[in-house]
């Protein structure tokens, strides 16, 4: 897509390069849920959509608060460049909010709560994301809310299962957006660095607790992948930060496949599951496929 159109320009707001993070991260709570509630597994594509929507909306909300700011540190962007009104990018956000917990309402009450908090934490990481330093937190806390939207959809509220996963997109996220922070300023700091790598991996081992406490066996497979990709993320992507950062975006998923590739062995293992089961394809599929949707995605539109 070429640079100064505005279909790049709604791309580059909208994040799209990230859009398929965001339903990996729902997909993780999806299948834990289907396992714990014991029932043949279905997709939730209406909360699908509403996911995409809630980031969506979030960007478009981000984008039009920082509006003044990006005069100065990003005229690239389509607001400090004129190309749309401020006022359509902020009845974008709210429409799509609105719209996205239509949609969650259809998988219950439970899942409406969740969503409600979700777009709460977009609210509150927008308003305070340039002022304050604890502005990682909510962030993060946006995408541990997918996991436990999921969960929450299959119909067997919240459970210990589930933050596991939410807890670990949590630090991972917060490790990103340190790196994050000094994009429009060169290189990370020292000190800064080791901190956010400290998080990544933090992330990755937190996430791998609950695939070996259920199968010794197969609970570490998962760590391989991520542990390759943030190995080159701080080596090979380490510089410039945009780069570094748009590689970590990119393995957000990754985060997912610590639970999903060793559950879904495990599943298997126990014949529990066919290999041609839509639940074991989907758990070994969604996470890799995001990733790869993601990166490719990167080429058409910027990730940050």
């Amino acid at each position: 897509m070429r640079p100064g159109t505005k279909i790049h320009a709604l791309l580059s707001t909208a994040r799209i390069a990230n859009v398929p993070s965001v339903v990996s991260n729902l997909g993780v709570g999806v299948l834990l849920g289907s396992t714990a509630a014991g029932s043949s597994f279905s997709w939730p594509w209406l909360l699908s959509v509403a996911v995409v929507l809630f980031y969506v909306s979030g960007n478009f909300l981000n984008d039009w608060a920082d509006r003044e700011w990006d005069k100065d540190k990003r005229p690239e962007r389509a607001l400090p460049q004129g190309m749309f009104s401020a006022n359509a990018y902020l009845a974008t956000a709210v429409g799509g909010a609105g719209i996205g917990l239509a949609l969650a309402a259809f998988s219950g009450l439970g899942a409406l709560l969740v969503a409600a908090v979700l777009v709460f934490f977009i609210w509150l990481y927008t308003k305070v994301h340039k002022t304050a330093a604890w502005s990682v937190i909510p962030m993060g806390l946006c995408r541990a809310c997918l996991p436990v939207l999921g969960y929450v959809a299959m119909g067997r509220g919240i459970s210990a299962t589930v933050l596991f996963p939410a807890a670990a997109l949590l630090l991972y996220i917060i490790g990103l957006s340190l790196s994050a922070r000094w994009e429009a300023r060169g290189d990370l700091p020292v000190a800064q660095k080791w901190q956010a790598r400290g998080l990544l991996v933090g992330a990755g081992l937190l996430a791998a607790i609950l695939p070996l406490l259920i199968d010794p066996l197969f609970g570490w497979i998962g760590l391989l992948p991520f542990g390759i990709w943030l190995a080159l993320c701080v080596t090979k992507f380490q510089s410039p930060v945009s780069t570094h950062v748009s590689a970590l975006l990119a393995g957000i998923p990754l985060v997912d496949w610590i639970v999903l590739l060793p559950m879904a062995l495990s599943w298997l293992n126990l014949k529990r599951v066919e290999s041609v089961d839509v639940m074991f394809i989907t758990a070994i599929i969604l996470p890799p496929l995001a990733f790869v949707s993601g990166r490719l995605l990167q080429r058409l539109a910027p990730a940050t």
